[in-house]
C-alpha cells in the first residue's frame, strides 16, 4: 500500500501546472501528461523542461516532456440529459469539443510502478475517494479556450463530460465564473446502461515523491478503452441542438481519446449544416496519428476543419515538415482538403504564419517582446483569438495581431486554467507594441477593436 502524503511541497500551482521550486532546471514545469503510458511512455521521462521550451512541443524527438491538454467533459445536469446553460438568446459564439478536465497535485512518499497497473489502479482508486484539496485543483484542457475566449467577450460552451462530483462541481464553478456557458453532453448516457464510471469528471492526478521529486500521472485514461465512449455511434439529442446554434467549433486531437472518428465527423458535419465554421488543432497529440485508425481520423479532420491551427514542430510530425511556410503550402495544397480556408503556424516567440488557402496570400504576425514566465496554454489562448476573428469577419491582420497579443499575454503568468490572458494585459501589450511600431497602427487599432465589451452578438 502506498502512504499518501498530503504535506507541503516546495512548489507553486500556477493554472495549467505546478512549478517545483527546487527543481534543479530553471522553472522547471510540470505538467498534465494524462494517458501517457497508453501510448508507450513512462512518466518521469517526460516532466521538466526549461521555460524556453514552448508547451506545445509534446513528445518530440528528445522526447523532454509530455504535454496533453487533458482530456474529457459533460455537463452535470446533462448527464440527465438537460442542457445546463446557454447564452441569452441561445446562441453560441463558440462552442468547444471535449477536453475538459481537473488537474490534481497529490504528494506521495513513493511513486507507483509503471508497470503494475494493479498497484495504479488501487492508488487511482484511493485518490478519487479521498482527493486533496482543492488548492493543488486547476481546471485543463479546452477551459484554456473558454476562459480566454469568454474574457474577449465571446459566448461559449462546452460539450463534454461533467460528472456529478467533486471535480466536476469545481470545474463548473470556475468556468461558470469566467462566464463561460456549460452545456450538454456529447453522448446520451441512456445508451450505455451499466457504465456510470464514464461518466466522472476526468481527474488527472500529478504524483510527486517528496523525497526525490520524481514524478508520475495517473488517471483513469491510463486503462482504456480509447476512445472512452468506442461504442456510440450517434451524438445526443442536445449536442446536435448546441452545434446547431454555434458559430465556431473548436477541436483538439484529445477528441479521439473520447469519442470515435464518426462522431467528430457528425459534429462537424452538423456545425457546417448550420454555417458555422471548424477549427482544428491536433495539439500533443499530433506524435500520435502516425498510422492506422488515428492518422485515418487526423486526414479527415485535416480535410473537413474550415481552419487548421499547429505549431512547428506538430507540424513535422502531422505533414513531415517544421518550415513554417512549407507546412503552410502543403496543408493548403492537400488534394482531398474540403474546406480549409486558413491554415496557421504558431511560431512561439517568432509569431505565427497564416495562409490563405483561398487566395493563395501568406500572413505573418511578429512575435512581441514581453516577460516571459511560462508559455502553457498559449496555443490554446491564441486559438480563442483566431475563433473571435472569423467569427466576426476580421481583417487577417488585425485577427493575427490580437491573437499574438492574448498568446503573449497568457505567457506572462504562470499555467494556464484562470491564468490564461486577461483583456487588460492583452490591451496593454498591443498599446506598447503600437508605441514601437507606429506602422502597425492599422492593425492594432483593429485588434483593439476586436474586443468585444459585452456578450451581445459579434454580427
Amino acid at each position: 500500500m502506498i502512504s499518501i502524503a498530503y504535506q507541503e511541497l516546495a512548489v507553486s500551482r500556477s493554472g495549467y501546472g505546478w512549478y517545483f521550486d527546487n527543481c534543479p532546471k530553471n522553472h522547471a514545469v510540470l505538467r498534465n501528461a494524462t494517458c501517457a503510458r497508453s501510448h508507450g511512455l513512462k512518466g518521469s521521462q517526460y516532466l521538466f523542461s526549461s521555460s524556453h521550451y514552448i508547451c506545445d512541443r509534446s513528445i518530440h524527438a528528445h522526447r523532454r516532456l509530455l504535454v496533453p491538454q487533458s482530456q474529457f467533459g459533460l455537463c452535470s445536469s446533462a448527464i440527465n440529459n438537460q442542457a445546463c446553460s446557454s447564452s441569452d438568446d441561445g446562441e453560441y459564439d463558440l462552442v468547444t469539443l471535449s477536453n475538459l478536465c481537473v488537474d490534481v497535485l497529490v504528494s506521495l512518499d513513493e511513486l507507483p510502478d509503471d508497470e503494475d497497473d494493479t498497484e495504479r489502479m488501487s492508488l487511482l482508486e484511493e485518490l478519487s475517494g479521498n482527493p486533496p484539496s482543492q488548492e493543488s485543483w486547476e481546471v485543463g484542457g479546452n477551459t484554456n479556450t473558454l476562459i480566454a475566449a469568454a474574457r474577449l467577450g465571446m459566448r461559449v460552451g462546452a460539450l463534454g463530460l461533467i460528472g456529478e462530483d467533486s471535480f466536476g462541481s469545481f470545474l463548473t464553478e470556475v468556468l461558470e465564473a469566467e462566464g463561460t456557458g456549460i452545456v450538454s453532453g456529447i453522448v446520451d448516457r441512456n445508451l450505455l446502461p451499466g457504465r456510470d464510471h464514464a461518466f466522472e469528471t476526468l481527474a488527472c492526478f500529478v504524483l510527486v515523491n517528496t523525497r526525490t521529486n520524481e514524478h508520475s500521472f495517473c488517471s483513469k485514461y491510463d486503462f482504456g478503452p480509447w476512445p472512452l465512449f468506442w461504442n456510440v455511434h450517434s451524438l445526443s439529442d442536445q449536442a446536435v441542438d448546441v452545434l446547431s446554434r454555434a458559430r465556431t467549433v473548436f477541436v483538439n486531437g484529445f477528441v479521439f481519446d473520447e469519442i470515435p472518428e464518426e462522431l467528430v465527423v457528425q459534429a462537424v458535419h452538423v456545425a457546417h449544416g448550420r454555417g458555422a465554421a471548424v477549427i482544428f488543432d491536433p495539439g500533443p497529440r499530433s506524435w500520435t496519428f502516425k498510422e492506422g485508425v488515428r492518422r485515418h481520423a487526423l486526414d479527415t479532420m485535416l480535410d473537413i476543419a474550415d481552419i487548421v491551427l499547429m505549431t512547428e514542430e506538430e507540424a513535422g510530425a502531422v505533414i513531415g515538415t517544421e518550415d513554417a511556410e512549407e507546412a503552410v503550402k502543403r496543408l493548403m495544397s492537400r488534394p482531398t482538403r474540403k474546406n480549409t480556408k486558413w491554415v496557421i503556424i504558431k511560431q512561439g516567440e517568432r509569431g505565427a504564419l497564416l495562409g490563405d488557402a483561398e487566395t493563395g496570400d501568406l500572413y505573418h504576425q511578429e512575435g512581441y517582446s514581453v516577460p516571459v514566465e511560462d508559455t502553457v496554454g498559449c496555443g490554446d489562448s491564441f486559438a480563442a483569438a483566431i475563433a473571435l476573428g472569423f467569427a466576426k469577419g476580421t481583417d487577417i491582420r488585425s485577427m493575427l495581431a490580437l491573437a499574438g497579443a492574448v498568446g503573449a499575454a497568457t505567457a506572462m503568468g504562470r499555467g494556464a486554467g484562470r491564468n490564461v490572458a486577461t483583456v487588460a494585459r492583452v490591451e496593454q501589450i498591443l498599446l506598447d507594441h503600437l508605441e514601437k511600431h507606429p506602422e502597425s497602427s492599422d492593425k492594432i487599432h483593429g485588434a483593439l477593436g476586436m474586443i468585444v465589451d459585452d456578450k451581445k452578438s459579434l454580427v
